[in-house]
């Protein structure tokens, strides 16, 4: 594929999600024409061709693999696959790539959530004061108040855990990303049949662990926790 099937793009009035849509498609419209099994440029290339940063087009290839239009072939590069764009127009193809986008960075939310809220949780359970243990507390009834609209309650229970682990650093990183986990939280509370309880549910048992004191239990219960969020966005067609 040569440079002059893909433009530059105008990338500093662009907000990020939608440059990423607007690669993915740009990029879907030029490897449209070629023969499945095609090599497709390199990282590196698109970022050349396309002017923008290795993120962007990381994001957006991942959202291509997603909808099955290329193929990452690990040690080799990416490919144009065998499935068929046929039948699909502009706009339908447009949301297709915005919500393989959506899950795509939903999926990589859950795996940061992983690494970090893991290790907020076992630290949590060993330097928590008896401040940290009543606000948590708090929220917690709130949410029990609030299960029509647990939304902040629900937010608000991961912050306080992150600051009651005591470490600057830590809570940084899980602020960094408080906001995908907002945006992408509605769906399974209005698509899922007692999410809102079952969250309750885990969110008490995680805190009960740290009130104990028992560090590994606080980070075992919020790995299963964040492993079956997984699963609960999956089923509400969320990754």
């Amino acid at each position: 594929m040569s440079s002059t099937a893909l433009a530059t793009l105008p990338l500093a009035q662009t907000p990020r999600r939608k440059l990423a849509e607007t690669v993915a498609e740009q990029i879907l419209e030029a490897i449209h024409p070629l023969a499945p099994g095609t090599k497709l440029p390199s990282e590196s290339e698109f970022m050349q061709m396309l002017g923008v940063g290795r993120s962007t087009v990381r994001e957006a290839l991942n959202g291509l693999v997603m909808l099955g239009i290329i193929e990452v072939r690990h040690g080799a590069g990416a490919f144009v696959s065998n499935k068929p764009r046929a039948g699909k127009t502009d706009a339908e193809t447009s949301a297709e790539i915005a919500a393989a986008l959506t899950k795509g960075v939903t999926r990589e939310l859950l795996e940061a959530r992983e690494i970090v809220e893991v290790a907020i949780s076992r630290l949590a359970a060993r330097r928590r004061t008896d401040s940290d243990l009543r606000e948590i507390e708090s929220v917690l009834e709130a949410h029990k108040r609030s299960l029509t609209s647990p939304m902040k309650p629900a937010s608000e229970f991961h912050v306080l855990l992150a600051e009651a682990a005591h470490n600057e650093v830590l809570a940084g990183v899980f602020r960094s990303f408080l906001k995908l986990m907002v945006k992408r939280g509605p769906r399974p509370y209005t698509r899922l049949k007692d999410f809102a309880k079952w969250e309750l549910d885990q969110h008490r048992a995680i805190f009960e662990a740290v009130r104990a004191g028992d560090a590994e239990l606080a980070a075992k219960r919020m790995h299963e926790h964040v492993t079956a969020m997984e699963v609960h966005y999956r089923k509400a067609g969320a990754v």
